[in-house]
């Protein structure tokens, strides 16, 4: 049953892959309908040329095709307006420019490019396998790729239940990469990402020629970060709990590539997804009536993948009425709050919402853009601006209930029970839970790195909020769309998707919420010193088996404590419950005590003896 599973799984998988590129589109007046404006649509009709109404025979050759017909527009566009290359500025002069426009109106810049190419390549589609049978790769595709996914685990449930010691850290496909070669590879993602980002290619894709002398320093700063890490990672390696290097988890390495390689399309090259996109586009349209984007297409890919894994947590953790429930919990809010709701919302002409998410993992909740839609909304309920019942149930979630219930019940009440992040992490990391490392070294990282991310996303977020009030557009040598550009792409493209989940199968499955989520630093401070919550330890029953550390995703060595008796009050915590699940004598217990729990177990845990009796002892 198992190795049936992974087979239809794996013709699922393939056909999905296969699909990306199967597909027939045209150059012409329906491709360029909902372009832009008519001055941009002439000068893409006219630099196109002889290849205007011309066939391609795949999504890449169509876009290899539109990027050389929108350098050609705009170079035509430059030259009718009037483009000073010595000065590298425009000079429209308003005789030059048709009567009533504007230049910003008129000129193409490379901001452009990234919606252009996507919307093009998106309604240039004429035909294809796939295109043409939408229904039956819906089927082929998501329907038997997740019953193979399903059958491939379901000999779990005729296992006894519980935990077992089955290979973990020597199967290919869980073990991941040693110590030190992790830490050179998140180097080299680490470099690659600011190279990328600073040679324009994040989000204005087009960007310009750079000359080796601006690309190779960067390149070689790229190789140093990672020599730095790897060396000190060897001379930590003794301390750390990683597996060694022979034996490598190839499996989980080709899988780490997979979703880094994904997430990095998906954020930045959507245009090679829209033959996945049409796949969805049915669903899309009867939810919010409108056709799906390279979003809807993730949020459904994130539904799917949760529930079919959700599945597998059920399975594996059926002897544990805690696990169930929070499994639950976590597929309920992904599936209502921030899939089905949010798209529902559209349809009825509300903002987009995720109703669960608040500052600062919403980080563009300050954005100026959702700030207007919010205030500015068309629909009214109870005589309210619905638009304005968002904007203040956002400020409340925020500034009240996240403080009030992490003082209540830690962090695990959302991110454990409640986040999406923390549900995928949950369902689709667990088998790779095992390779949070729990040194020393990488507590003293996490710590910089995670509050250094909070501290960020703070002076990013009022900065934002200073220049909506003011109307403030620039400070200093810094614009404030630049200062979005930047925060939306270190923050949301590259730390939490293309490194957060992409690195599951390499570093573990809450890298994101370990080492970037700020809003798990901000309740990460109120759970170490203002929270009732903790994970109380019986230290007279540990027999150091280590199952809670192995299995602990956030890094912690729970064993340490346990050992100890000492309650686990850590601000990283999640309180996902696991290491009281794994543990075979019942050694640990998640509690909401009140906050003098300290205090009335100081009796139990101080050996207190007379002045006498240490003489006595110290003498024997």
């Amino acid at each position: 049953m198992k190795y049936i599973g992974i087979i239809i799984f794996l013709v699922a998988f393939g056909l999905l892959n296969g699909a990306m590129f199967s597909s027939q589109h045209r150059l012409d007046d329906k491709t360029l309908a909902n372009i832009g404006n008519e001055y941009h649509r002439n000068a893409l009709k006219a630099a196109a040329g002889a290849n205007f109404e011309k066939s391609y025979s795949s999504n890449l050759a169509f876009v290899a095709a539109f990027k050389s017909t929108f350098k050609k527009a705009q170079k035509d566009l430059e030259n009718a307006c009037g483009y000073d290359p010595e000065q590298g500025k425009w000079n429209c002069d308003a005789d030059k420019l048709p009567a009533g426009v504007d230049e910003w109106s008129y000129r193409m810049g490379d901001w452009f490019y990234k919606d252009y190419v996507f919307k093009a390549t998106r309604s240039s589609t004429r035909g294809g396998l796939m295109a043409d049978n939408v229904g039956l790769f819906f089927w082929l595709i998501f329907v038997l790729g997740a019953f193979g996914g399903i059958l491939s685990f379901l000999p779990m449930a005729f296992q006894p239940a519980g935990i077992k010691h089955n290979g973990i850290y020597t199967n290919a496909s869980t073990k991941g990469l040693s110590f030190p070669l992790r830490a050179g590879f998140l180097g080299l993602i680490v470099g690659a990402v600011f190279l990328f980002g600073f040679m324009g290619k994040a989000y204005m894709t087009l960007g310009k020629e750079f000359s080796l002398i601006m690309v190779l320093p960067s390149f070689f700063i790229s190789l140093g970060i990672a020599l730095v890490l790897w060396l000190g990672a060897r001379r930590f390696k003794a301390k750390s709990r990683s597996a060694s290097v022979s034996n490598s988890g190839w499996l989980s390495i080709l899988l780490g590539i997979y979703l880094i390689g994904f997430y990095i399309v998906l954020y930045f090259y959507p245009e090679y997804l829209t033959n996945w996109i049409i796949l969805v586009d049915p669903i899309s349209k009867a939810l919010s009536g409108s056709m799906a984007s390279q979003w809807f297409l993730y949020g459904f890919l994130y539904c799917l993948i949760m529930v079919v894994m959700g599945i597998r947590m059920f399975i594996k953790y059926r002897h544990n009425r805690y696990q169930l429930i929070r499994t639950g919990s976590v597929l309920f809010f992904q599936l209502s709050f921030a899939f089905l709701i949010p798209e529902l919302l559209v349809k009825f002409n509300n903002p987009y919402m995720d109703l669960k998410t608040p500052w600062p993992l919403d980080y563009s909740f300050f954005y100026d853009y959702r700030i207007d839609g919010y205030l500015h909304a068309q629909n009214s309920f109870l005589g309210v601006n619905v638009g304005l019942m968002m904007f203040v149930w956002g400020i409340v979630l925020t500034a009240v209930i996240v403080p009030l219930f992490t003082y209540l019940y830690g962090k695990r009440w959302y991110c454990s029970w409640v986040c999406g992040c923390g549900g995928l992490a949950e369902t689709l990391g667990d088998p790779f839970r095992q390779q949070s490392d729990k040194s020393l070294n990488a507590w003293r990282v996490e710590r910089w790195v995670i509050h250094g991310v909070l501290v960020f996303a703070t002076l990013m977020t009022i900065l934002l909020i200073v220049g909506y009030y003011f109307s403030i557009k620039e400070f200093g040598p810094f614009r404030l769309d630049d200062i979005k550009t930047w925060y939306g792409f270190f923050i949301s493209s590259a730390f939490a998707g293309v490194v957060g989940t992409g690195f599951y199968p390499l570093m573990g499955n809450r890298v994101w919420c370990r080492f970037g989520c700020p809003l798990a630093a901000l309740m990460g401070l109120v759970q170490k010193f203002k929270s009732r919550f903790r994970i109380t330890t019986n230290g007279g029953q540990c027999i150091s088996c280590g199952n809670c550390s192995t299995y602990c995703e956030m890094g912690i060595d729970v064993r340490w404590y346990a050992q100890r008796g000492q309650d686990i009050v850590r601000a990283s915590c999640v309180g996902c419950g696991v290491c009281s699940a794994v543990c075979p004598r019942g050694v640990l217990r998640l509690e909401n005590a009140s906050e003098d729990v300290n205090e009335r177990a100081q009796e139990q845990r101080v050996l207190k003896i007379s002045a006498e009796e240490g003489v006595s002892l110290f003498n024997e």
